[in-house]
C-alpha cells in the first residue's frame, strides 16, 4: 500500500514537472514568434542607406548570430513577405564570421555583436542597449517589448520610423 502512494507520488511529481517544462517550452516559442514578428515589422519602418545593399534589387537579410532561439518561427514569418520593394530574408551566421550583406542582425543576449554602418543591431535585455545595441528586446508585463536607441541608429545612418519609435517602451533620443 505505502509503495503504491510512493509511486503515485512520483507519478504525479513527474507529471507537474513534465507540465511545467511544456509550459516554459510554449513560452519561450510564443516569445520568439512575437520576436520575429517584431523583427519583420522593423524591416518595414527602418530605412537604410543604399549603400547597404549590394544592389537596387538585393533583399533584406535579417542575419541571426550564433545560437538562434527562433528554430523555424522566423522563416514562417517573414515567408513571402516584402518590405520597400525589397524580399526579406534570414541567414544564419557564425559567431567569427564577418557580417556581410546584412541589414539587421540579431544576436540572443545582452552583448551586442560587432556592427558596421548601415547595419540595425538587435539583441535582448535591457543591457543591450547599454553595451552599445540599437534595438533591444525586453520583457515588460508578460509580453514582448523593445527600446531603441535613436542616436545610435541614426549615427550610423539609420532612419527609424516615428510609428516604430511611437510603440517602443522607450527611446534614447
Amino acid at each position: 500500500m505505502r509503495s503504491r502512494r510512493s509511486l503515485k507520488r512520483v507519478l504525479c511529481a513527474g507529471i507537474a514537472f513534465a507540465l511545467a517544462v511544456h509550459s516554459r517550452v510554449a513560452a519561450d516559442e510564443l516569445e520568439y514568434r512575437a520576436k520575429a514578428a517584431f523583427l519583420l515589422n522593423f524591416t518595414k519602418f527602418v530605412e537604410w542607406p543604399p549603400s547597404s545593399f549590394a544592389s537596387p534589387a538585393s533583399s533584406i537579410n535579417i542575419c541571426i548570430v550564433g545560437s538562434d532561439p527562433f528554430g523555424g518561427a522566423l522563416e514562417e514569418t517573414i515567408a513571402g513577405e516584402s518590405a520597400g520593394g525589397r524580399s526579406v530574408s534570414v541567414q544564419r551566421i557564425p559567431r567569427r564570421e564577418p557580417l556581410k550583406a546584412c541589414q539587421i542582425v540579431f544576436k540572443a543576449g545582452a552583448e551586442p555583436p560587432a556592427r558596421g554602418r548601415g547595419v540595425l543591431t538587435v539583441g535582448e535585455g535591457p543591457g543591450f542597449l547599454k553595451a552599445g545595441g540599437m534595438i533591444a528586446f525586453v520583457i515588460d508585463n508578460r509580453r514582448v517589448r523593445f527600446d531603441v536607441n535613436q542616436m545610435l541608429a541614426e549615427a550610423n545612418g539609420l532612419k527609424i520610423s516615428s510609428k516604430l519609435l511611437g510603440v517602443a517602451r522607450s527611446v534614447v533620443r
